[in-house]
């Protein structure tokens, strides 16, 4: 009788994949919850799990983009507990990030293109005047902005 023993690699390695891609749409569907986009529905089709959501402002589509593939990058830190757990999420993090149409990174360019286009400069935190890092930059553009006014001695 043949050996199996070829199997238990292909078959981890399958189990790490779908774990990895379950995690990946599990970062989506939070950022979205955490932004407010309504999640309309969650399926499974040939080239995956997906997530359809409601088409909302370019920034919170960028972040519920993002966090997807920034899931599957913080769960590389987990290499040392598991090389093939790891390279499932390296995989996805790049080929999640790759402009391809109807991936993360497709959204993540339009949405980028999209905010370019309507003048969005900072994210609101650096206008908001209460944080610390606000007035730290907004004192240095001011201070950089101001010119040399002579003064009756120089």
């Amino acid at each position: 009788m043949p050996s199996l023993a070829w199997f238990l690699p292909c078959l981890q390695g399958l189990m790490f994949g779908l774990l990895a891609m379950t995690l990946h749409e599990a970062g989506h569907l939070i950022a979205a919850l955490a932004v407010g986009v309504r999640i309309k529905t969650v399926g499974i089709r040939w080239k995956g799990l997906y997530t359809v959501r409601e088409s909302g402002p370019a920034q919170k589509n960028l972040i519920v983009s993002l966090a997807g593939p920034l899931t599957n990058l913080i769960l590389l830190l987990l290499w040392p507990l598991s090389e093939s757990f790891f390279l499932a999420n390296l995989c996805f993090t790049f080929f999640n990030l790759l402009p391809i149409q109807g991936s993360d990174g497709d959204r993540i360019l339009t949405c980028w293109q999209q905010m370019k286009r309507e003048g969005w400069t900072a994210p609101s935190f650096f206008r908001a005047h209460k944080s610390p890092l606000a007035k730290l930059v907004s004192t240095h553009r001011h201070s950089a902005s101001v010119s040399h006014v002579p003064q009756s001695g120089d």
